[in-house]
This record gives structure tokens, sequence and C-alpha cells, in this order.
């Protein structure tokens, strides 16, 4: 490497729901603050909507069957099973209801990605000049609680202003899940593109249990990101892919990683790097981007003065 990459050994937890304040004059950042109290009570909300939903999806359901029995001549439900079949069709019919919902989630805050030059998947603006180059592991925990951050950096960072790449890089005592776990996301974007990439690591980290144990439904992501299962299947077995993976992690050693997640911050302004170690909080990302910005502004050529 060119440059060498300065360090910082951090381990730590998400603390977005903190006031950040940044008082330099070239701020990235406006103040951010989130209540966890409101975030709470809007979950739950949530929650109570979607049962009283749920509850009037059943209601009008099996009176649609019954009525259904009805002019099909039926004259009324009788003992020969109506009341049952109504209520089992009703129920089919809510299940798919409940999973169109769970498809459309699955995409839902995804929509600014691309694929870049050397075939690695971004969130955010592929013109950002700053880059969260991100080493990954879908089956480490530490991964999963960090997840939404480098999400979040991208969201609220003004004018577009930075970018996340993913980079695989699967840790050994971890596996084979691990490996598992990036060819499958790798798989559903080869059908449904970096939309697709994003959309099934999240749903990954949402789901598995962590430290090389998955999850039970995993073998019906197929199925729900609506995919060609025969192709699925080939891909998962695919040395392409395969090879995809050990590209990023060659490149993870190449920039001294040794535990995930990684986070390389790059200006590509200046070309300036800084490795972070860790899941360390929104605000520690903010203070790395910002110092980046001052000396950027700071090794920047006075105007030229115009003649008199």
């Amino acid at each position: 490497m060119s440059k060498q990459v300065n360090k910082i050994q951090v381990v730590g937890s998400i603390a977005i729901g903190v006031m950040i304040a940044v008082s330099m004059g070239a701020s990235l950042y406006t103040a951010v603050q989130t209540s966890a109290i409101k975030t709470k009570l809007n979950a739950l909300q949530s929650q109570v909507v979607e049962v009283e939903n749920f509850s009037k999806s059943i209601s009008a359901s099996v009176e649609g069957h019954f009525a259904q029995l009805a002019k099909s001549g039926g004259g009324g439900v009788g003992a020969n099973g109506d009341v049952k079949s109504a209520v089992q069709a009703a129920l089919a019919g809510l299940e798919e209801d409940k999973l169109a919902e769970k498809r459309a989630e699955l995409y839902k805050g995804w929509e600014q990605v691309s694929v870049n030059k050397d075939g690695r998947y971004i969130y955010g603006n592929p013109d950002a000049r700053f880059t969260l180059v991100n080493y990954e592991d879908l089956e480490c925990p530490f991964c999963k609680q960090f997840h939404k951050t480098p999400k979040y950096l991208v969201d609220t960072a003004n004018n577009g202003a930075v970018n996340w790449e993913w980079r695989h890089f699967n840790l050994a005592f971890h596996e084979p899940m691990a490996t598992k776990a990036a060819m499958t996301a790798e798989c559903v974007a080869e059908q449904k593109g970096p939309k697709g990439f994003w959309g099934a690591t999240n749903y990954w980290f949402e789901h598995t249990q962590g430290n090389g144990k998955g999850f039970e439904d995993s073998a019906g992501i197929p199925a729900l990101f609506e995919l060609d299962k025969a192709a699925f299947d080939t891909c998962m077995q695919d040395p392409k892919i395969i090879q995809r993976i050990k590209r990023d992690m060659d490149a993870g050693t190449k920039d001294g990683v040794n535990g995930t997640p990684t986070t390389i911050v790059i200006d590509n302004k200046t070309g300036e790097r800084e490795s972070i170690v860790g899941a360390r909080p929104f605000a520690g990302f903010v203070d790395v981007i910002e110092r980046m910005v001052k000396g950027g502004l700071e090794k920047a050529p006075a105007p030229a003065q115009a003649k008199k």
C-alpha cells in the first residue's frame, strides 16, 4: 500500500440516539438528534395498528368466503366442512397478503444502490467524496449490531457526501455458515441486482442467530425474494461467486483486516485513509470524517489573487 493506514482499535456499541453537534465551519453533518422514547412509542403504535388490521382482515376474508359459498348455490353453511374450507381459504389469503408486505419491506430504505467499476456493491451516492469501505461477516454478532451505523452515516450526510462499499470478510470460526450467507447475498444479487444484495444482507442480519448458527428459515430465501430456484441453487455452487468473495477477503488481508467489522474511511478527494476496527458509534465516524474535511481545507491551496 502506498499510504500507511492509521488503525484505531475500538470496540463499542452503536450510540445513534444521541445529539451530535459539529462545530466546524465545513461540517458535513448537521446536528442530528433521535429520541429513543419517540422511537419506542412509534413502534408500539405500529404494532397496535398491525393487530387491528389483522383482525379486520380475518373478518373480511371469512365473510367474503361465506358470501361466495352462498352464491355458488350452497344456500348456507352445512356440516360438510364448508366452514373449515372457508376459514382455511381466508387464512391462506392472509398469508399471501403478509408475504407480499414482507417482500415490499425487503427493499425499503435501500433505493440508492449501485455497483462500482470494480464490481462491488455501493449504497449511497456513487460520486460521494467519502467512502466507508466496510469489511463484514454476515455471521458476526458485532457486524449485526453495527450494520445500521454505516447506513445512518450515508443517510444523514449532507449533499450525498458519504457512500458505503461492502466487502466480505468471513471469519474461520463462523464457517461454513459465513460463506453460505455471503454466497446467498451474492446469488440474490445475481437475479435481483444491487438492491437484492443489500436487501439480502439486511435480511440475514435481522434473522441470523450469529456466530455461525444461521437461522432456520434461510432455505426460504429464494421463495421470499421470488428467485428462480434452479438458477439460485446453481449459483450457490458457482466458482465465480466463490472467487468474488475470496477477492474481498484478499483485499482485506492487504488492508490489514483481522477482525470484523472493520471500516476504512477514504477521502476520495485527498486520498487520505483511516481504518476503524470494531462497532464504533456513529459519533466516532463523524469525528473522523470532519477531521478529514478540516485537514483537506488546511491543505488546499489559497485562491489566486486577482490582478489589479
